[in-house]
């Protein structure tokens, strides 16, 4: 319904009141003297249901009373205000109401009667409003009736301290008369009311919620302890309105905690003194503390101490985790009251000590467990003997059980023995004379058993293990064991034991040899490496170390699978085999790794030959299923005297000649240098500086930017890695890039990377440069991590950096690493978020043309090795001209690197180059100065300038 007026004065007027009329929160109605609706805005027909059609006909006023009670719409009215809406109708006299709709909603309803006999109705929703008003009275009276059941005081006091309100009659048998004021203080025990009172005093100065602990005087006449909280009520200019508090008597709990405190010295005490571990569990929180006693019995750091039942239960050994952990749950769940067990704990040094857990359970007043105390008890040196005794009385059994022992009874006198009646079968000898035994004793062992009767005259007991001669002629070993009954006469046993000393073989072996190749282990390596040093010592020797890794060897375990891999270490445990004498040792230290100490050598050359006779043995490919598999190696060689004599060190040489050979291109042998050792512990200072460095934030991305050669704007940056050293100044990669081949740090650094240069392109994007692409380098070791392109994506991602804006520069290694299916998918993974992929310093290494179509590269870079002798060396500008073709033909972009003069940039603008990096545009820029670069950067720059 709109207001009309056809007077142009005011027909601006007009429609800004109809305007106001729809745009207002509140419901409009008019009705005129007649009794007819002049006015009815929108709002009011929604608020009351209306039907618009006949709210905008001018309708009667009664008409449209009457329809909305044929609606039910004053079904929730009652009383008097009921009959005025039905019987005075427009002329109602109350001017204010409110009444509740069949939906719900609230209306506030005002009337004013206008000058001409009609009245204007306004109708506000005030649904939420009384809802509020309702909560907060149901509020009121909760807390009303809180305060009334609780035992706690509450109270008001004015901004000087003053109480002026006090509820707690009941608790404190105090009118509020009796309480307000300043006589509380009187109240508080002489010994605490100063500390009380400079409190109240600190916190009328500089008011901050506080809380005091005091004595008062109670009911009874006797002190009890009081809690007392209070926080300021501030008014608008910051001062304090009024402080409210609470008071609690908390003397019960001080009583406990006094309690509480005894109780815990006499615990302390009793488990100083005790040898057992005491332990107490909450099981509520699940925390575990332990007595002092825990870390001295089983060598814990305070740090290594379990605080909780999980990090105890990791410490139970693996083959009784399962089963203690499910017996202490289901005790726990149980109602029993006392719990025992036994299991193997591990110590602090990870050794196993056995031990005996005992524990009880205390349970609240509902008969819910609530904590557990016990005592650990180290059963170590028992089970050992339990062990000691049980693997005698074992041994004892057996050899009764399959009755290959003899008995005898030696005259010392006469030298006669007197043997039991199994000894022919069992000795091949009868009584008789002792010499008929000695004359079967190996004549090596000979001694053993003169030492034997020797030890047992003068000592009453002894036991010796001998070699002997049984019937047959058959070698076997039998145990002597014997003592002195008197002066004269000693009783004992004689044991085969030729199958004990053939498992102690086997198991010496098994414990001393590779189960796959059948060389010697590392265990049985350092102990010969040992022994070979220090005879070599004593009769003035030599002694060569070889240390080999197989240069593929990982290629065929991916590739061909485990068992052909397995196939080809034995094949090179053969083989290695056929170069060393009696003296000499081959092992397989662990995977593809193997060791030869070569005994008694005249010196290092002799070593450096037989390790080139070994390359070139290995290198002499064998068939497999029709398929060549090559044992290719390289060795580390270290020698003795001319290099360490300290075994471990010896190794360190060894280790470092092998990688020498490794960085030299594999399958060769190269002998330990002083040179080399100082390389590497420059390599691995290096490697801890530039760690240190990176928790430091030292390294930082500088940019270059690549200009086309076509228009001479800037169309991208390259990121390169600075290192703003603390004492060395600014340093590139040529100073720490051999770190890049430690995975660790050359991943570690990567991200570092992307993550500043996510953060200056988002930098740049919000300040509305144009900057084009902006490439980070990353290096083969990079792309051994699966999970690199994720991690770029969500570095991209958390720093609102389209992947349009981003490039990835790779060299031809990481297409030729041992990781190629890997590098591969990582790449497609990039590349199909949108990243751009630039293979960098194209043309030095060795990717053949098909890798360019087996990954995704958009962008390949000329090496600049091309690019320097350009105006001088045909080969190298027909090498430019020829990538750039192969580029173009492969739908690829060029851009050349090093770039310093015009006559360079020139050529390579006639040679079809697309674009151009180097020093001739700029030297590379912190990306603080990135923005001033591509702000002043000429529009009119000629290409190549």
């Amino acid at each position: 319904m709109t207001i009309e007026c056809n007077d142009p004065r005011f027909s601006w007027d007009s429609a800004l009141l109809n305007a106001i009329l729809e745009h207002v929160d509140q419901g409009i109605l008019m009705v005129d003297a007649n009794g007819y609706v002049a006015v009815c805005n929108q709002r009011a027909i929604d608020l009351l249901g209306l039907p618009a059609d006949l709210m905008r006909s001018n309708p009667f006023f009664e008409d449209v009373k009457r329809w909305q009670m044929e609606q039910g719409e004053f079904a929730a009215v009652r009383g008097q205000l009921l009959h005025a809406i039905k019987y005075e109708g427009v002329n109602i006299e109350a001017s204010v109401y409110e009444r509740q709709r069949p939906n719900g909603t609230v209306l506030e309803v005002r009337t004013n009667r206008l000058p001409n006999g009609g009245v204007v109705r306004t109708f506000t929703d005030i649904t939420v409003r009384k809802a509020a008003e309702e909560a907060a009275a149901k509020n009121e009276a909760r807390y009303r009736a809180l305060v009334e059941a609780s035992s706690v005081v509450m109270w008001c006091a004015s901004p000087e301290g003053r109480i002026t309100e006090f509820w707690g009659k009941e608790a404190t048998h105090k009118t509020s008369g009796e309480s307000n004021g300043f006589g509380w203080p009187d109240d508080i025990h002489p010994d605490d009311r100063h500390r009380v009172a400079a409190n109240w005093r600190k916190r009328l100065r500089a008011p901050a919620p506080f809380s005091n602990e005091y004595r008062a005087l109670s009911p009874d006449g006797q002190y009890r302890w009081h809690s007392s909280s209070c926080v300021p009520l501030l008014a608008a200019d910051g001062l304090v309105r009024e402080w409210v508090g609470t008071i609690t008597d908390i003397d019960d709990r001080k009583l406990a905690e006094e309690r509480l405190r005894e109780s815990e010295e006499r615990y302390r005490l009793a488990a100083h003194a005790a040898s057992d571990a005491i332990w107490d569990w909450d099981l509520a929180e699940d925390r575990l503390q332990w007595g002092e006693a825990f870390q001295d019995i089983f060598g814990y750091e305070p740090a290594q101490v379990p605080t909780s039942s999980e990090a105890w239960l990791e410490c139970v050994h693996p083959d009784d985790r399962a089963r203690v952990g499910d017996k202490l749950h289901h005790f726990v769940s149980d109602k029993d009251e006392r719990w025992q067990d036994e299991y193997r704990l591990r110590r602090g040094d990870g050794s196993y000590a056995f031990v005996s857990d005992r524990g009880s359970l205390i349970r609240d007043p509902s008969g819910t467990p609530v904590r557990m105390v016990g005592a650990l008890q180290d059963l170590t040196e028992r089970h050992r003997a339990e062990d000691a005794i049980r693997m005698s009385e074992e041994r004892l059994r057996l050899a009764l059980q399959a009755s290959k022992m003899a008995a005898w009874e030696l005259n010392l006198r006469t030298q006669w023995v007197d043997r039991s009646d199994n000894s022919m079968a069992l000795l091949g000898i009868g009584s008789g004379p002792v010499s008929d035994f000695v004359e079967r004793v190996h004549s090596e062992d000979r001694p053993k058993v003169l030492a034997f009767w020797h030890a047992v005259r003068s000592e009453g007991t002894s036991a010796t293990e001998v070699r002997y001669r049984a019937p047959g002629n058959k070698q076997t070993w039998v145990s002597l064991r014997a003592e002195r009954k008197d002066a004269d006469r000693l009783i004992g046993l004689t044991f085969d034991i030729a199958d004990r000393k053939a498992a102690e073989d086997a198991i010496w072996r098994t414990a001393n040899h590779d189960p796959l190749t059948g060389l010697a282990n590392r265990a049985l390596f350092q102990s010969r490496l040992e022994d070979a040093l220090r005879h070599a010592e004593i009769v003035g020797a030599g002694v060569g170390l070889l240390l080999l890794d197989l240069d593929d060897f990982k290629d065929v375990n991916d590739t061909l699978g485990h068992a052909v891999g397995d196939l080809l270490l034995r094949e090179t445990a053969h083989r290695l085999s056929r170069f060393v004498g009696k003296s000499d040792t081959v092992a397989r230290l662990g995977g593809d790794e193997f060791a030869i100490i070569l005994a008694e050598m005249c010196g290092a050359p002799d070593a450096t030959a037989r390790a080139r006779a070994i390359v070139e043995a290995l290198r002499v490919p064998f068939q497999h299923a029709e398929r060549a598999l090559s044992t290719a190696a390289s060795i580390g060689v270290a020698a003795f005297p001319e290099h360490h004599r300290d075994p471990i060190e010896l190794m360190k040489d060894a280790d470092i000649a092998l990688y020498r050979a490794k960085e030299q291109g594999r399958s060769q042998a190269v002998m330990y240098t002083s040179a080399a050792r100082e390389a590497m512990e420059h390599r691995v200072t290096i490697a801890r500086e530039v760690r240190e460095g990176l928790a430091a934030r030292q390294f930082r991305p500088d940019y270059q930017p690549k200009v086309s050669l076509t228009t001479g704007e800037i169309v991208g940056f390259e990121a390169l890695a600075r290192w703003q050293h603390p004492t060395k100044g600014l340093l590139t990669p040529s100073h720490f890039g051999s770190v890049f081949a430690d995975r660790e740090i050359s991943i570690a650094l990567g991200e570092h990377m992307v993550r500043r240069v996510a953060a200056d392109i988002r930098s740049w994007l919000d300040q509305g440069l144009a900057f084009g692409r902006v490439a980070v380098n990353l290096s083969s070791a990079d792309f051994s991590d699966p999970r690199l392109a994720d991690r770029i994506i969500r570095i991209l991602e958390e720093a609102r950096v389209p992947p349009a804006h981003f490039e990835i520069e790779v060299t031809e290694t990481v297409f030729l690493a041992r990781r190629t299916a890997t590098a591969a998918f990582t790449l497609n993974q990039l590349h199909k978020a949108g990243i751009s992929i630039a293979l960098d310093d194209f043309g030095t290494g060795f990717a053949s043309l098909i890798h360019l179509k087996q990954f995704p590269v958009d962008h390949i870079k000329i090496d600049q090795s091309f690019v320097r002798d350009l105006l001088s060396d045909d080969g190298d500008a027909a090498i430019v001209a020829a990538i750039v073709n192969l580029g173009h033909t492969m739908g690829m972009h060029t851009t050349a690197e090093g770039v310093e003069n015009v006559q360079q940039a020139k050529r390579l603008r006639e040679a079809g180059c697309d674009f151009a990096q180097g020093f001739l545009y700029a030297k590379p820029q912190p990306g603080a100065d990135v923005p001033g670069i591509i702000r002043t950067w000429p529009a009119d720059r000629p290409p190549g300038a």
